[in-house]
C-alpha cells in the first residue's frame, strides 16, 4: 500500500519549491493545499524541506518528517516577507571621479544601473557623463566617457556624451544608454565601442529609422529578449520602440503628457524617470509626476499597478498605497516590483497582486546608513536593478554611492 504526503502552505507570494526526500520535487507560486506526486510505500520514512525560497520571502516547515503509515496532510509551511540587510557596495559618499575598490571610489550622481554578465554593474555616472563599470569583486573603472558634454562616437574615454542617464544590458552584454541631453540612444559593445543607434539631437518625438527618429529627452531604456529596445521620454511623456533593425515607433503615450489610462496613444504619462521590463515583455514605468507605478503590455495598453496619484508611504493595495516621486524601477522574474521611491527615500515593493510594501529606508530622512529595513537610510535614490537571487542594487543618487540590498531572515 502506499500513501500520499501533502499538507497547506500560507502567507506565499511566489514561487516556492518544496521537496520530499531530496527526490520529489514540487513547486508551488499560492496559498492552499498540495501533495506530493509521488506517493510512499506504507511505513516509509518521509522528510520535507525546502529547495528554494521565494524571492523576498522565506518559507519554514512544522511536522515535516515521519513514517507514512497512512495519508499524510498535515504537513505546514509559513511564508513570510524577508528582511531587507543594506549595504554600501562602492562609493565614498562624496562627489568625485576616482576608481577604484568599493568605498575607495567616488561618483557623482549615479543614475542607470545595469547588470552585467559576470555579475557586475554597468552605472550610468549622470553627474560626470561617464559610464563606469563595477567588477564582481567591486573593482570600479571608467568604461566610457571622458566628461565632456558632447555627442562623439568612439572607444572607450575617447567617446563623450551629452547628459547620459539610463542604461540597459543585453543578452549579448551590449549596453544601451538614453542620452538625455544628446536625445539620443547611444550603444556600447563589450569592448567599449561607442556608436549612436538611433536619435538626431532634434529634441522632438519623430517616429522613423535610426537617426532619422528623434527623442525628446529620453531617459530610460530597457531592452527585451529578441532585441527591441524601449525608450522611456522624459520630455515628450511617451515610451517609444526601436527595433533591431532601427525602426522607432511610439508605443504608449501622446503630447501634452498627463494622466491617463489605455491603449497606445490614448494613455498619458507626466514626466518619468526609469522604467523596467519582465520576461513576458510587460513594461513598468516609474510615471514619478503622477506618483504612481504604470505598466505596458507589449501591444501598448497601459494600466495602473500601483499609487493614488497623491504624494506619500502608505503601503497596502495598489489602489490604495501612495508613492512620492518614484524614479527607480526593477522587476524580478516572478513579477514582482521594486521601486525606488526618491521622494520618501524609501525602497518599495509591489507584489503581482498589487500589494505595496515597504522593504527598507526611513520617509523623509536621508541618509547613508547601511542597516536592516528601518535602521537603513537613502538619499533620493534614482536608479534600481535586481539579479536572478533577489539581490538589489541601488544607484542612491543624491547620496554618489552604490548600494547593495539582501533578503535576509526577519529578526
Amino acid at each position: 500500500m502506499k500513501h500520499s504526503i501533502g499538507g497547506t502552505v500560507t502567507g506565499l507570494e511566489g514561487r516556492l519549491v518544496l521537496q520530499n526526500n531530496a527526490g520529489d520535487d514540487l513547486q508551488l507560486s499560492a496559498d492552499g493545499k498540495f501533495t506530493f506526486a509521488t506517493p510512499l510505500v506504507e511505513g516509509s520514512d518521509y522528510k520535507v524541506s525546502i529547495r528554494t525560497q521565494p524571492l523576498w520571502q522565506f518559507c519554514t516547515v512544522t511536522k515535516d518528517t515521519g513514517k507514512a503509515s497512512a495519508d499524510v496532510s498535515d504537513v505546514t509551511v509559513a511564508c513570510s516577507a524577508a528582511a531587507a540587510k543594506v549595504e554600501t557596495l562602492a562609493g565614498t559618499g562624496s562627489p568625485g571621479a576616482a576608481n577604484g575598490k568599493g568605498t575607495a571610489a567616488s561618483f557623482l550622481l549615479p543614475y542607470g544601473i545595469a547588470l552585467t554578465k559576470d555579475g557586475g554593474l554597468l552605472i550610468g555616472d549622470w553627474g560626470n557623463n561617464l559610464v563606469r563599470k563595477i567588477s564582481p569583486e567591486a573593482d570600479v573603472t571608467t568604461f566610457a566617457g571622458n566628461g565632456n558634454f558632447a555627442t562623439v562616437d568612439g572607444n572607450g574615454t575617447a567617446a563623450s556624451f551629452e547628459d547620459l542617464t539610463g542604461l540597459t544590458v543585453d543578452a549579448t552584454d551590449t549596453a544601451f544608454v538614453a542620452d538625455a541631453g544628446g536625445h539620443r540612444i547611444r550603444k556600447i559593445t563589450p569592448t567599449a565601442d561607442v556608436t549612436t543607434v538611433a536619435g538626431n539631437g532634434t529634441n522632438t518625438t519623430t517616429d522613423g529609422n535610426g537617426t532619422a527618429a528623434t527623442f525628446n529627452t529620453p531617459v530610460s531604456v530597457a531592452v527585451d529578449a529578441v532585441g527591441n529596445l524601449y525608450v522611456l521620454e522624459y520630455g515628450g511623456g511617451v515610451v517609444r520602440k526601436i527595433t533591431p533593425t532601427g525602426d522607432v515607433t511610439t508605443l504608449a503615450g501622446s503630447s501634452p503628457r498627463g494622466f491617463a489610462d489605455g491603449t497606445g496613444t490614448a494613455a498619458k504619462f507626466g514626466r518619468g524617470y526609469n522604467m523596467a521590463i519582465d520576461a513576458s515583455g510587460n513594461l513598468y514605468v516609474a510615471d514619478s509626476e503622477n506618483h504612481r507605478i504604470r505598466k505596458i503590455t507589449p501591444t501598448g495598453v497601459v494600466t495602473t499597478l500601483a499609487g493614488t496619484g497623491t504624494p506619500g508611504a502608505t503601503d497596502g493595495p495598489g489602489d490604495s498605497a501612495t508613492f512620492s516621486d518614484p524614479r527607480g524601477v526593477a522587476v524580478d522574474a516572478h513579477g514582482n516590483v521594486y521601486v525606488a521611491d526618491f521622494g520618501s527615500s524609501l525602497l518599495r515593493r509591489i507584489t503581482p497582486a498589487g500589494v505595496v510594501s515597504t522593504l527598507a529606508g526611513q520617509k523623509g530622512i536621508t541618509g547613508g546608513q547601511d542597516g536592516i529595513g528601518a535602521a537603513a537610510t537613502f538619499a533620493q535614490p534614482l536608479g534600481l536593478t535586481i539579479n536572478a537571487a533577489g539581490t538589489l542594487y541601488v544607484a542612491d543618487t543624491f547620496g554618489n554611492v552604490i548600494r547593495k540590498v539582501t533578503p535576509v531572515r526577519a529578526p
